[in-house]
């Protein structure tokens, strides 16, 4: 065996240098772990430092994977190695590998996510992808007591929603009390691997900013926010919160920008109403204009805000307020948005501007009449991935007290900031009263009344 060592990035270095007789590692894809897994056992065998791994992915492509990279470090470290091939190790059940077997006499073994081939095998044991496992309770019961006589387990996975047993193991990691408290934790986001140099080594050469985000907007491209949360920054999504809004409803009402947002609200001919979601630095103040043609309400403009002083949003507000198209617009005034509401309603009326103070009840109604109009198909908006985010984001979340109540999760720019503001925008127009018309049943004694009003 040469003494070649090949490069890995820190956090690879950190993972394979770590001692830890268990380990469980929450991963973003693609970041090499893998990779470095195999050199490791790949190593261990040639030096007969194990006698047995079994190593078990999701599916059988990946297990396969898996050997190819034990083969590429066996010519690596120029040790003598063999790949077996298939080898059937219970003819009962069908139960077969892929291995390779090393002039040590240790074997390394490729198997997929059936619980019951690790029953009555010895040696370490890596379970990769373990979250995405059919059955992750029977196949960890069978995996564990293989490594009773001192063998390693490695448990290896990105996140497949907030109920799979994996998520349950990293909680009960992060438990003092907890047996598995003694684990070796690693988190590994696509962040972190950048950081440690990830893209310069996918691109060959030092990564400049802009070629680190052109980089990302490429790999994220299609992707929802819950998605790119889980599949790499390790954050599993939530499958036990009633989203209000769920993404085939969203991408149903989608229309591209151009085809229903003006620049010029002039251009508009049926009423428009609008919604202001007010804020000042942590989120965004967010106008949303609707016109009103038929049943439909199509988005004419959206303004979105940042950190913006506000006399500046009372500036563009009011532009808003002062076309003569605009019948109703509803403004937040719970907080920051009391002053500017207040103004609005003194300085137009309030029959143009009702000042909304959100409570767990008016929430509610905008949150039910604006699932009513996308449910419906009456409400068009542009195709926008922070729009589509914002209004997936709202939850209804049911309290102890059995109250339901509406909420969002937070992202680093908005707290359904654009939700609320198409929501108030809905209300007002579902408040909105229409012109005073007068009428008289008695024809001839009321003509004099009602001449010249």
């Amino acid at each position: 065996m040469n003494d070649k060592t090949p490069y890995f990035l820190p956090y690879q270095v950190k993972y394979l240098r770590d001692p830890a007789k268990f380990k469980i590692v929450e991963k973003s894809r693609r970041v090499g772990l893998t990779y470095a897994e195999s050199y490791d056992n790949t190593k261990a065998a040639a030096l007969g430092l194990i006698n047995k791994v079994w190593f078990s992915s999701a599916d059988l492509s990946a297990s396969e994977e898996f050997i190819d990279y034990v083969g590429f470090w066996a010519r690596f470290l120029d040790v003598a190695a063999k790949h077996v091939g298939e080898v059937v190790i219970d003819s009962e059940n069908d139960v077969r590998v892929q291995r390779v077997t090393f002039a040590s006499g240790a074997e390394i073994n490729a198997l997929s996510s059936n619980p019951t081939k690790f029953r009555s095998k010895g040696g370490r044991v890596i379970l990769d992808e373990f979250a995405h496992h059919k059955d992750q309770a029977k196949l960890l019961a069978a995996a564990k007591p293989s490594t009773m006589w001192g063998a390693e387990l490695r448990i290896i996975s990105t996140h497949n929603g907030d109920d799979s047993v994996f998520n349950q193991l990293i909680a009960e990691t992060k438990k003092p009390e907890s047996a598995m408290s003694k684990w070796s934790h690693h988190v590994i986001t696509l962040d972190d691997a950048i950081a440690d140099g990830l893209v310069d080594k996918i691109l060959g050469h030092q990564a400049s900013i802009k070629e680190i985000e052109e980089w990302k907007n490429d790999v994220f491209s299609g992707l929802t926010k819950e998605a790119i949360n889980e599949e790499f920054y390790c954050i599993p999504v939530s499958t036990s919160s009633n989203h209000l809004l769920s993404y085939e409803l969203i991408n149903a009402v989608e229309r591209d920008e151009k085809e229903i947002c003006f620049d010029d609200l002039n251009n508009c001919s049926g009423n428009l109403y609008a919604g202001f979601d007010v804020a000042r630095r942590k989120d965004l103040s967010v106008i949303w204009v609707i016109e009103q043609l038929g049943e439909i309400y199509y988005t004419r403009k959206l303004i979105v805000l940042k950190n913006m002083p506000f006399r500046e949003q009372k500036e563009i507000l009011y532009s808003i307020i002062s076309n003569p198209k605009l019948h109703r617009i509803c403004i937040d005034a719970t907080g920051l948005g009391m002053q500017i509401a207040e103004d609005a309603k003194l300085d137009f009326g309030q029959f143009k501007v009702e000042p909304v103070t959100f409570t767990n009840r008016v929430k509610e109604e905008l949150a039910t009449n604006t699932r009513v109009q996308v449910e419906s198909r009456k409400v068009l908006i542009p195709r926008d991935k922070a729009i589509r985010d914002d209004l997936y984001s709202i939850r209804a979340v049911t309290t102890v007290a059995g109250n339901v109540r509406y909420e969002a999760v937070n992202n680093d720019e908005s707290h359904a900031d654009r939700f609320w503001s198409l929501g108030l925008a809905l209300h007002a127009a579902k408040s909105n009263t229409g012109p005073i018309i007068i009428a008289s049943g008695m024809r001839r004694e009321s003509y004099d009344l009602l001449n010249r009003f």
